[in-house]
């Protein structure tokens, strides 16, 4: 699955249904490619800020929500659906804070490397 498909899952667009409602889709492909460029970190698309700015822009977004409550036979007031994408918007927010950011890796002393190990560790400590 790509990241646009994830995205598309995880706000709820009915576009991942199959086959699918083109009619009722809450954003483009292209647009959900935009949230995960516009959210990414460092160059890395993350599937939970792409998808949390997506719900963010739904919320502030009268003309998409009109369009979320025709899907279905069910109806919700803008303001329990502004109140809801918000809701998930920041449960993938704290997701978010929980991927460790950095990760540490120790080489192992070769032949081949022991020179770069000290290098780097002369610059270090420099």
């Amino acid at each position: 699955m790509s990241n646009i498909t994830d995205v598309q899952l995880m706000i709820g667009d009915p576009a991942t249904v199959t086959p699918p409602i083109t009619d009722g889709e809450l954003f483009t492909a292209d647009q959900i490619q935009t949230f995960l460029t516009i959210s990414a970190a460092g160059g890395v698309e993350n599937v939970y800020s792409g998808s949390a700015l997506a719900l963010r822009s739904l919320a502030a977004s009268g003309v998409l929500l009109a369009k979320v409550e025709q899907i279905g036979n069910y109806s919700l007031s803008r303001a329990t659906l502004v109140e809801k994408f918000l809701k998930v918007a920041q449960v993938y927010e704290d997701r978010i804070n929980e991927i460790p950011a950095v990760g540490v890796m120790e080489q192992t002393w070769t032949p081949q490397n022991a020179i770069e190990i000290l290098l780097n560790d002369a610059q270090r400590n420099w």
